[in-house]
């Protein structure tokens, strides 16, 4: 891309309006430093000095969506806790509309990560995952359409399989896209990701994509890249976007473009958490300003590598990644 190209895409995200449904966590970060080990146990005793509190899951593409200059309204499933009125005010902070369906009877998720550096000493996960009732499905749908007639241009599904993102759920969603004529974008688990067949694109990592099509990954280094994003194009029928880390990401689409589109920016890499919800919001983002799919990928490329260089699962800047995209392009 040309120095002008980019601005042009980048430009084109400001105002973008996307709907984001899915699994919305709390992610909390308690940071310090170790002294010594506890006199009780043989571990670590952290002398805790600072917590955060972020959206992550679904809360994390409307974060980055919403950062990247783009207008995010997320739907998600809360329980009736103090964790819910926290990813609430954090949401508020982070930029964009929360649109929750409170069930009672399941707590919100929460994951609570205690870090010295850049390393992370213990998770604790507070999550119940069983489907949501029917109850909630239609109220997930209500909102979901409520949104694509006030002005929705994209849905963007992020699920974590915490039961939000269930087949009546999924198959609502389809309809709704279709019927809006709007791009559906899904970046889900293994198990919900039948339920997306036709949708506009997907974007697994490589061990996703392998559990996709029931294979491992593991077993003689993997299926070759191309092949297995045709098999996932041809078994989908959606256009695929394979994100390899610092391989960058690999684009099979229906128009014909198959291609690696190599990851070129070099960071420090600090933590690759969440770095697949920035690429789903970029790319995303992206489609709707006028990209193509190499260009897409060329912007999640560099939006996964601001991401990366950061702890946590935070939102990146707009100027971050338009620095990056034009240090590669500077000549």
């Amino acid at each position: 891309m040309t120095q002008q190209r980019i601005q042009q895409i980048l430009d084109g995200f400001a105002g973008k309006r996307i709907t984001v449904i899915g699994d919305v966590m709390l992610d909390r970060y308690v940071a310090g430093r170790v002294e010594r080990l506890n006199p009780e146990a043989p571990v670590p005793v952290l002398h805790a000095q600072k917590q955060t509190d972020m959206t992550g899951g679904a809360g994390n593409v409307a974060k980055n969506i919403a950062s990247l200059g783009g207008d995010a309204t997320l739907i998600a499933v809360v329980g009736k806790d103090e964790a819910a009125e926290e990813i609430q005010a954090a949401a508020v902070k982070e930029g964009y509309t929360a649109q929750f369906v409170v069930d009672p009877a399941r707590p919100t998720t929460r994951k609570i990560r205690y870090i010295v550096g850049a390393q992370q000493l213990l998770r604790v996960d507070w999550e119940e995952t069983p489907d949501v009732d029917g109850g909630t499905e239609a109220a997930l749908l209500a909102k979901a359409e409520a949104e694509l007639a006030a002005g929705a241009e994209a849905i963007a599904v992020s699920d974590y399989a915490k039961g939000a993102i269930t087949q009546q759920v999924a198959t609502g969603l389809m309809k709704l896209a279709n019927q809006h004529k709007l791009p559906l974008a899904a970046d889900v688990k293994p198990s919900r990701v039948e339920y997306f067949k036709g949708s506009t694109f997907i974007s697994p990592n490589i061990k996703e994509a392998h559990e996709y099509l029931g294979l491992n990954h593991l077993q003689q280094g993997g299926r070759d890249i191309s092949a297995l994003a045709e098999q996932l194009y041809e078994t989908f029928q959606s256009d695929v976007f394979l994100t390899m880390s610092a391989g960058g990401v690999y684009v099979h689409t229906g128009d014909g473009i198959h291609q690696q589109v190599p990851q070129e920016h070099t960071v420090a890499v600090a933590d690759t958490s969440g770095a697949g919800d920035t690429s789903l919001a970029a790319m995303l983002l992206a489609r709707l300003a006028g990209a193509n799919p190499v260009e897409m990928a060329e912007i999640a490329n560099a939006a996964g590598a601001v991401v990366v260089s950061k702890i946590g699962a935070v939102g990146v800047q707009l100027p971050e990644v338009r620095d990056m995209l034009l240090h590669k392009h500077e000549d």
